[in-house]
């Protein structure tokens, strides 16, 4: 009885959580610490990234190219609706990346 118990422990806790990361990256730091966080954790199954608030085209952009340098096109990215077009603090580092580029899907 108590090694079955330990069994179906082991298979709960090594289950992953499916998350859908909602973000408004690229204007301060903490959001791509976020997803690099959720990116470098084995316990996370990350499904979605929706990006948000203010100019949303650019950071989809940023995303892509994230997802793109740490090897994983496999999570779709999703544009929320632009609501402005404030620069980013991440377009330096962004350049000219273009969502052609990434091999994901948009």
């Amino acid at each position: 009885m108590h090694l079955m118990l330990a069994s179906l422990l082991v298979a709960v806790s090594a289950a992953q959580t499916p998350v859908i990361l909602d973000t408004d990256i690229g204007d301060d730091i903490d959001d791509t610490w976020a997803l690099a966080m959720l990116l470098g954790s084995p316990e996370i199954d990350l499904k979605l990234i929706v990006t948000a608030s203010t100019d949303t085209p650019t950071k989809t952009r940023l995303v892509a190219k994230i997802l793109e340098s740490m090897g994983r096109t496999d999570i779709p990215i999703g544009t929320g609706v632009k609501t402005g077009s404030d620069p980013i603090n991440q377009a330096k580092w962004l350049g000219d990346y273009s969502l052609d580029q990434y091999k994901g899907v948009v």
